[in-house]
């Protein structure tokens, strides 16, 4: 893992980040990862991300969201979300092909645990074919209890889990996360599987791309998909996430995502507190700098973790800092 954005003393908005900068800043929720990364009997670059709302998710559900910027995607668990508003499982993020294997590996968790004659696993992709031999079933039950029971505070982003074989912006792509403080000890945090954008459209912080460096990989359209996952402590009802999930879309127009036709773009939100906050213009307008302020962050820190992967169709490189260090400096 490369050293995050902020670590190269770089910053973007106005809001501080809480003590980890990740998305387990907020009190109950954690992250693990399994990544599978082998050349036999072909090439593997994949996968699972497992994002836990709280370990008594099952008991107590949580409050949630989602919306879609274009929904180009195979995602699991969204229509009962949309409906009922809330999720009862941890969230799993793996491959396009493998949101089947992530169901079961849920089920098989859950149900060794608690006794029910229905669940509604959550499971997000995004797909990472060109380093990745997608059709190979390399995901399996075991890698999501494993990343399941793994989960912690403390996660590694960039090149890891779901994140192993995806591409940002022309380069390496991946997971990234970050947080901000609201207010008092109320905290709003964000992972991303960022696995979209094309290079000549890539603007970090105000600057170009393309006018400093060449793009990280050849011959792959400008498409792909990115899954947002936003968590807070602070008490919202369904449709008050739903307000706020919108908004970490535009952080995706921020760095010059135009949105892609073939694009899956899907931001799940849910807060670990019941209940509903009056919607004051000033704290509403926090709550949405920050969901913004952190998806933005979270994607460059995608880009600035990852590592440069050989892979099943070609070599994903990890994105240079030195120019906007250089141009920030």
């Amino acid at each position: 893992m490369r050293k995050r954005f902020r670590q190269l003393g770089l910053s973007f908005g106005t809001l501080n980040p809480a003590t980890k900068n990740l998305i387990t800043d907020v009190p109950k929720v954690k992250v693990g990862h399994v990544t599978l990364f082998s050349d036999k009997p072909t090439i593997v670059r994949t996968g699972v991300t497992a994002i836990i709302p709280s370990e008594d998710v099952f008991q107590s559900p949580v409050t949630a969201a989602y919306s879609a910027l274009n929904g180009f995607g195979k995602s699991i668990g969204l229509l009962q979300i949309e409906e009922l508003g809330q999720i009862e499982t941890p969230i799993v993020l793996t491959n396009t092909l493998s949101v089947g294997y992530a169901f079961q590996g849920i089920v098989q968790y859950m149900g060794s645990r608690f006794k029910f004659r229905t669940l509604n696993p959550v499971v997000g992709e995004c797909n990472d074919g060109f380093l990745n031999d997608i059709l190979y079933p390399s995901v399996n039950q075991k890698h999501v209890i494993e990343a399941i029971e793994s989960a912690s505070e403390n996660f590694e982003l960039g090149s890891v889990g779901a994140g192993t074989g995806m591409i940002c912006f022309g380069f390496k792509g991946g997971i990234g996360s970050s947080s901000r403080i609201l207010k008092k000890d109320r905290i709003l945090g964000v992972l991303v599987l960022a696995n979209f954008g094309a290079f000549d459209d890539l603007h970090i912080l105000g600057t170009k791309a393309a006018d400093h460096i060449k793009t990280g990989i050849l011959k792959r359209q400008a498409n792909g998909s990115i899954i947002i996952i936003v968590a807070t402590n602070v008490a919202l009802d369904s449709r008050q996430l739903k307000r706020l999930s919108r908004h970490s879309f535009l952080a995706l127009g921020m760095l010059g995502a135009p949105g892609y036709h073939s694009s899956g773009d899907i931001c799940i939100a849910f807060s670990t507190e019941k209940g509903y906050s009056e919607e004051s213009r000033d704290f509403f307008d926090l709550l949405f700098r920050a969901v913004v302020e952190c998806t933005y962050e979270a994607i460059c820190d995608a880009l600035f973790c990852a590592e440069t992967t050989d892979g099943f169709l070609g070599k994903a490189q990890a994105m240079p800092t030195n120019w906007i260090r250089r141009l920030q400096s």
